[in-house]
């Protein structure tokens, strides 16, 4: 075992290297070079927080204030739905035959009353033909029974016979032609062709589908509202609209039709929007968000910068004048909710007096009773 002494030396040669070291760094910190070099990093950082905006730690932050005041602003509700024609029909057959010529192509547009397919006429003009030769004869035997009728020739049973027979194969012609103009299928007004489904050869019966035709004139859109809503909503009233397809720019449009009676699936009301579309660019199942005013109501809105969110719960920092240009800062709870279509702004439905100023910046340093310099910020 070695004697205490030898024990003791290790331990007095490590302090004694330690207190040397600590007077040598207290040395070099007490330094000229040491105090220049701290004083030019604090200028460096005093410098670049100026440039940033940023305040030295343990001053007083200046915040941005907002006033905010009750004021009267418009309701609007943003729905979404499916660009529709304002009209479509399927165009039918309505007699039997064969296509001899289709006159329209899919996807065209055509005018009302246009040729879009012809069915084999012989038949039916044949028809005609006939029924016109029985009409004449019928026409020439009353003209015969009228004239011995005037001579006191003919009775008056005779007559009545014969003007019954002329009014009956009248009526068969005018079937005939009927039938004649039914192998011209026409489109039922001005559109596009959405989808032609036959080609020459096809035989028809009456009722097979010839064409789908849609009326792009005008556009609309259904969207649903609920009970509260639809009584704010009258046919007329103006309406916002975006295509996504067709970019950001806001189209006008107007309510066509208000539902007096909700969906029976949905229990809400049906609102059909309308949209000038001679031009042609929006295409039917485009999707659109529609933007509704549904009236005016009081209410408190602050820049949504100035709401500090923490644990599903909505704060904000109101400053109470403690001078010209100096405050004490509270932070309050507040209800808040979406502004449509703004989304830098929220509303404070409650929790906030109206006048009262907030803070809109330096939110992360502001404590309840702090005190804070006052810049006002825009309005």
């Amino acid at each position: 075992m070695a004697p205490p002494n030898e024990r003791r030396f290790p331990l007095l040669v490590l302090g004694v290297a330690g207190i040397v070291l600590a007077f040598s760094f207290l040395g070099f910190y007490t330094s000229d070079g040491a105090k220049k070099g701290r004083e030019r990093e604090a200028r460096l950082e005093q410098a670049q927080h100026a440039a940033a905006g940023i305040e030295p730690s343990g001053a007083i932050p200046t915040v941005e204030v907002f006033a905010a005041e009750r004021s009267s602003a418009l309701d609007w509700i943003e729905l979404s739905g499916l660009l529709e024609p304002v009209r479509s029909t399927w165009v039918a057959a309505e007699i039997s035959g064969s296509i001899v010529e289709v006159a329209a192509e899919e996807h065209s547009q055509v005018a009302a009353d246009e040729l879009l397919v012809q069915l084999d006429p012989a038949l039916p003009r044949a028809d005609v033909i006939r029924a016109e030769a029985n009409h004449r004869l019928a026409q020439l035997d009353l003209e015969r029974q009228q004239m011995l009728g005037r001579r006191s020739v003919s009775s008056e049973a005779e007559l009545d016979r014969a003007s019954a027979e002329e009014r009956s194969r009248y009526a068969a012609l005018l079937e005939a032609r009927k039938r004649l103009d039914q192998t011209r299928i026409r489109a039922p007004f001005a559109g596009v062709v959405n989808s032609l489904l036959l080609d020459p050869g096809a035989y028809v019966a009456p009722g097979t589908r010839i064409a789908e035709v849609l009326d792009v004139a005008t556009v609309e859109i259904e969207v649903e509202v609920s009970d509260r809503q639809v009584s704010a909503l009258t046919p007329g009233d103006p309406a916002r609209v975006r295509i996504d397809p067709l970019g950001n720019a806001r189209l006008d449009g107007e309510i066509a039709r208000v539902a007096r009676a909700p969906h029976p699936e949905t229990q809400r009301f049906p609102v059909i929007i309308a949209l000038d579309n001679r031009d042609g660019r929006m295409l039917p199942g485009m999707l659109a968000t529609v933007e509704l005013s549904i009236g005016q109501s009081e209410t408190i809105r602050v820049p949504t910068r100035a709401v500090v969110r923490e644990f599903e719960m909505d704060y904000v920092f109101v400053v109470t004048p403690d001078g010209d240009a100096s405050g004490i800062v509270e932070r309050v709870r507040v209800a808040t909710r979406p502004v449509p279509f703004r989304p830098d702004w929220v509303e404070i439905p409650s929790g906030l007096d109206s006048g009262s100023w907030v803070a809109t910046s330096e939110l992360g340093r502001l404590r309840s009773g702090a005190a804070v310099r006052i810049r006002r910020g825009p309005s």
